[in-house]
């Protein structure tokens, strides 16, 4: 990812500096150091280089830097599916998915800053059900198998709607899509996009019907219905509540055995003007009724189900960001400032997750472990931080007598250690 530094506009050692900078950085998450101050700090380092290094890049570098990173990350994986047979295809689940996240976080300058009318407001969290003050960003990605992959992230303006941002990145993830595939000589079977209900418009099922006619492709459109929406099935006419009220409840408490009940439907939805499949189940036993639909007609509701759930990657991939990087904490001067550190905790959450990946995988005693409890491990077993002197060397920009004599001290400090 950090080779593609290479197409910028900068000088042959700003680039080495800036790569060995970002890679610093998603080092000292390990050791639970999130900041440069912090890594600095834990082994005696005062030098301020850094911050002229990472000050020299703007949004837009950063932006470009990870953007092709997550890109080129997806479409190596992506190709290599390719290569396998359908039914490999088929147990990958490729699934679009689309959602908007809300950044509550308070800026020091913000009144001088230009871009902060633009983009800060009151928005509506589905999160917390109420509204909040803050930046909102679109996030568009692929779930394949049990990875997820970002793609595209970006800053929505203050008047922008949710779904013109779905629009353009509905039709970029299919050309991204198509040209893998072609380039490998496969034909994609399927393919689906899953949505919550901040998406159920109508020129997004447009904009997945064109993309289906594009590439050829069977496309499983599945979305959130709202329940006040009129459904239109057999003789009963009336609001998808009513249905849930009227219908579901009755069949439920009449039906007996060990399997999960649910209800698959093909109705005539009125909002969309079109017949579509509504699936109605409980999720683990909860309270509420959920519901979901498709606009293919032959979709089961195992797939249907399955599909639309992969729509938590992208909710744990915000969850990281903001409860484990703790990027809402984070302190900036300006917009542009602001959308720089979201690039960079993007790119940081990419990173904690194949780490927490290789370990899981590698190691048999962490095959249960989250990020949060490795990083826990990390910092109580006291490990050594020799690998942040070899980054800081790299970094060339502390001196070496400097970084020499604090290497030093380190050492003593570690032999007089009780632990």
């Amino acid at each position: 990812m950090l080779d593609e530094l290479n197409e910028l506009d900068l000088t042959d050692e700003s680039l080495y500096q800036f790569r060995q900078v970002v890679l610093l950085l998603l080092i000292g998450e390990l050791y639970g150091l999130n900041t440069f101050r912090k890594i600095l700090s834990s082994v005696g380092i005062t030098s301020k280089n850094c911050y002229k290094v990472w000050g020299k890049f703007s949004y837009k570098d950063l932006f470009d830097l990870v953007s092709k990173g997550f890109v080129d990350d997806f479409k190596e994986h992506l190709c290599q599916l390719c290569q396998l047979s359908d039914s490999s295809w088929s147990r990958a689940e490729m699934t679009i998915i689309i959602d908007e996240t809300i950044f509550k976080t308070w800026l020091k300058c913000r009144f001088d800053d230009g871009r902060h009318a633009e983009y800060y407001g009151k928005y509506f969290s589905g999160q917390t059900h109420k509204s909040e003050y803050g930046f909102r960003f679109s996030l568009t990605g692929i779930s394949m198998g049990d990875t997820f992959f970002p793609l595209y992230f970006n800053p929505i303006l203050k008047g922008e709607k949710c779904s013109g941002q779905a629009v353009k990145m509905i039709r970029e993830a299919g050309v991204l899509i198509s040209q893998c595939a072609e380039k490998e000589g496969f034909t994609i079977p399927n393919l689906s996009l899953s949505l919550d209900a901040g998406y159920n418009k109508d020129e997004i099922i447009t904009a997945c019907g064109l993309l289906e006619e594009s590439m050829g492709v069977k496309m499983n459109f599945i979305c959130v219905p709202r329940k006040n929406n009129i459904i239109e099935s057999g003789s009963f006419k009336g609001s998808i509540k009513q249905y849930i009220e009227e219908i579901f409840l009755v069949q439920e408490s009449e039906h007996s055995g060990n399997k999960e009940f649910f209800i698959r439907q093909k109705v005539f939805y009125k909002a969309r003007n079109r017949e579509v499949i509504l699936l109605f189940f409980r999720l683990n036993n909860s309270k509420k009724v959920s519901v979901i639909y498709s606009t293919n007609l032959s979709i089961k509701a195992k797939t249907l189900r399955r599909r639309w759930f992969h729509r938590t990657k992208i909710e744990h991939f915000f969850r990281i960001m903001k409860e484990t990087l703790k990027v809402q904490q984070s302190t900036v001067d300006s917009t542009h400032g602001f959308f720089k550190k979201v690039m960079l905790f993007a790119l940081k959450a990419v990173f904690i997750k194949k780490f927490e990946r290789f370990c899981q995988k590698n190691f048999k005693e962490l095959k249960n472990f989250t990020f949060w409890k490795l990083r826990q491990e990390i910092i109580y077993s006291l490990c050594d931080l020799s690998i942040i002197f070899d980054q800081l060397e790299r970094c060339r920009f502390c001196r070496k007598a400097s970084l020499q004599n604090a290497k030093c001290q380190y050492v003593m400090i570690q032999k007089k250690s009780p632990i």
